[in-house]
């Protein structure tokens, strides 16, 4: 009797997965590693309408017949200790930064959330290369792909870091491919890739917080959601192009008179396309617009 019904919980567990995974459109999941809230000044500079910043450290596993992708990795294991090998003012930032992440798991329970193993995921797209999404890449085996200039400037980091630990980035290092960005013009960026070629994930370089950062394009269905990383902190401070909050952009942009430029680049661009749904990296509404919830998947966004 007890084998009888371990085989049918299985068969349940497989039923479950397979309605996950439709095998004719490709589909987007949202895979949270911990959330909280602060006040909404801190998520940038001059908001009206976000009182209270609903923060996140999530990433997005995009799947479809061709190969999983996860875009963004949360903080790895190891994060705490390695605040340590920050200087001063970015270890004081880092450690706060660390020790506010409520309910904290890691990337592997996250994918685990939607039926997704760690072998799964055949690649990594990393929005920059900070520890909040680059960590959670040790725990896993699939190559990550950068952009160029986040490999000169990760090189830098690994003997003069100011916010990615050196660790870090050699635990990762083995593993990164550069992505180059040789599809042409998209939606007014002058770069971009088309990593499958018909646009399921498109990638366009947004430089500024990092010198390497990057946004993606994913379709889900008729329309598209576009990943922005820290180019914004809310979806308010994107669609206004506020710059961040001056002790987020003073601890975190690398550049940031550029950072404010793109910020505004992606207002100007949401004016054109506001069909298009705008999701900061850690603006935990700009999920639930798209999403609904954590753990969910979606093929189709209305």
């Amino acid at each position: 009797m007890k084998t009888m019904l371990t085989i049918v919980a299985g068969l349940l567990i497989s039923a479950s997965a397979a309605a996950q995974r439709p095998a004719d459109k490709p589909q987007a999941c949202w895979v949270e590693t911990s959330a909280a809230t602060m006040d909404g000044a801190m998520g940038g500079a001059g908001l009206r309408d976000t009182k209270i910043w609903h923060s996140t450290i999530s990433g997005v596993l995009v799947r479809d017949a061709k190969s999983d992708v996860l875009i963004d990795t949360g903080f790895g294991p190891n994060a705490e200790a390695q605040m340590n090998e920050l200087p001063a003012p970015a270890r004081a930032f880092g450690s706060q930064v660390v020790s506010g992440a409520k309910d904290r798991k890691s990337i592997v329970d996250a994918l685990a959330s939607v039926d997704e193993q760690p072998s799964q995921v055949t690649r990594i797209l990393i929005t920059h290369a900070h520890y909040d999404h680059l960590g959670g890449a040790t725990q896993l085996a699939a190559p990550i792909y950068i952009s160029p200039a986040e490999v000169t400037w990760m090189a830098v980091q690994t003997t003069h870091p100011t916010i990615t630990p050196p660790s870090l980035i050699a635990a990762v290092k083995p593993r990164l491919k550069v992505l180059s960005y040789d599809s042409g013009p998209y939606l007014g960026f002058k770069k971009s890739k088309d990593i499958y070629g018909d646009g399921t994930i498109v990638v366009v370089p947004l430089p500024g917080h990092t010198p390497g950062s990057q946004g993606l394009f994913v379709k889900l269905g008729r329309r598209n959601v576009f990943l922005i990383g820290d180019a914004a902190d809310t979806l308010e401070a994107a669609e206004r192009g506020l710059p961040k909050s001056p002790a987020i952009r003073s601890n975190t942009d690398s550049e940031p008179e550029l950072a404010d430029t793109t910020t505004k680049q992606i207002a100007d661009f949401h004016r054109a396309h506001p069909d298009i749904a705008i999701v900061p990296a850690h603006d935990r509404v700009a999920y639930t617009n798209v999403f609904g919830n954590p753990s969910t998947c979606v093929a189709d966004f209305h």
